[in-house]
């Protein structure tokens, strides 16, 4: 029997192509958005390779130094290497503390006596290789004996290697970067544009390069680094910024004309992605109720709208239903045809919906996520894991929210035929 209803019901998809055609794309539109911002938020909080931690890492990238006999003076921005050693590496309760530059450098990469590449560059401490798991194909990472030397070795990704050298086989060659020769030590999987603390083509011991050195501001306290803490769990996060603000107030103790300030970090990875300057606190509360409000209003609105339309297509069918009434039909049965009818425009809807979200993903990418997704799209749909961009659980519950939505309006109506005069239905009174 349910195998005769979704005969008819596909039946009817060809006898009202329009209307259906529209509960289906309405469907599958507010799925798809619905979808699309999901994977912006995972993208930007959910952990995946090589930034498989964030839920437990704590990010310091600005700062600000505070004249005390001039209390209108300040200066924002990054900290030195000194200072950032001083008053993070020291940490005791995290698992590990990485130092880096401040974010991705282009610089010219070529194989000696070869043509030059644009590549980006970061450069780290060696426990960067403890905070990020990369995925090493061959070789390792350069170790804390390398990073003390300010040693040349670099680890390269694969899809770089194949550009400079036509092979992924490279550890032990030599290549040029900005007119420095640097030894490849090894050779990782392609990262994510997404990763937006981890990625880059080639990294780099912080000591190979004057970013190690460079100071800026009186004292010389700020700089050019980033710091990146990983806790053992997040339940050690006060404890960790406290800390934090113990070793600040002895290095400062050294500086006593000046305040070094945290503004609030180091922050969660949520809270960094919503700081976009050092001295303006991050709006957290506002971008959750964004967030929420958006994902309220791209489902309620186009479910509506779609109960509307379901609810007049079954007010047409109010004499068919009076008539299979007549003809000995029961609730249940009744029941069960709208039933399979809505389930087949959901199911449709959510399908094409999910297709969709995906399809915008990749060609909104940059203003998604605020990369050149639409350019190294297909690199970045490869190199993130499958649980970022597909949530079963959301696309589910946006399923059943549009599928029930969907089934009130129709399901309301058949019911109420039902338990109307067979004479009354069959005339649509």
């Amino acid at each position: 029997m349910i195998k005769l209803y979704f005969k008819q019901a596909f039946h009817l998809l060809g006898e009202n192509k329009l209307l259906s055609s529209i509960s289906i794309i309405g469907t599958a539109l507010a799925i798809a958005m619905i979808m699309v911002i999901v994977i912006t938020l995972r993208a930007t909080i959910a952990p995946f390779a090589p930034e498989t931690h964030r839920d437990r890492m704590l990010i310091f990238r600005f700062a600000g130094l505070q004249n005390k006999s001039n209390v209108n003076w300040q200066s924002n921005g990054a900290i030195g290497y000194n200072t950032a050693k001083a008053c993070f590496k020291a940490m005791t309760i995290p698992e590990a503390v990485s130092i880096t530059n401040i974010g991705q450098e282009t610089m010219l990469a070529a194989k000696p006596a070869g043509e030059m590449e644009s590549c980006s560059v970061l450069q780290t401490d060696d426990d960067f290789w403890k905070i990020f798991e990369f995925k090493f194909l061959s070789g390792k990472p350069y170790d804390n004996a390398d990073f003390d030397a300010g040693a040349d070795k670099a680890v390269i990704s694969e899809d770089m290697a194949r550009r400079l050298f036509g092979t992924s086989e490279v550890v032990g060659k030599t290549f040029l970067l900005n007119h420095s020769a640097y030894i490849v030590c090894g050779v990782v999987r392609p990262v994510s544009k997404l990763a937006k603390y981890a990625y880059a083509q080639v990294w780099i011991p912080l000591s190979s390069t004057n970013a190690f050195t460079a100071t800026w501001g009186d004292d010389n306290i700020m700089g050019m680094t980033a710091v990146y803490i990983l806790a053992k769990s997040k339940d050690d996060f006060p404890a960790i910024r406290q800390e934090a603000d113990r070793l600040r107030t002895i290095f400062m103790a050294g500086h006593p004309n000046f305040d070094l300030l945290y503004h609030g970090q180091p922050d969660t990875y949520f809270v960094a992605a919503q700081r976009y300057s050092s001295n303006n606190p991050p709006a957290v509360k506002e971008a959750i109720r964004q967030y929420i409000l958006t994902l309220l209003v791209l489902l309620i609105v186009p479910a509506v709208n779609l109960s509307g339309l379901t609810l007049s297509r079954m007010r047409k069918r109010i004499s068919e239903i009076g008539v299979r009434k007549a003809f000995g039909a029961s609730r249940g049965e009744l029941m069960m045809q709208v039933l399979s009818e809505n389930m087949l425009y959901s199911l449709f809807g959510g399908i094409l919906g999910l297709v969709l979200s995906y399809v915008a993903a990749f060609l909104l990418g940059g203003m998604l996520f605020s990369v050149d997704f639409v350019s190294n799209g297909v690199e970045d749909l490869r190199t993130m894991c499958v649980d970022l961009l597909f949530d079963p659980t959301v696309f589910l519950l946006a399923f059943l929210a549009c599928f029930l939505l969907n089934l009130l309006s129709a399901a309301i109506p058949a019911w109420r035929v039902t338990c109307t005069n067979i004479v009354d239905a069959i005339n649509e009174r």
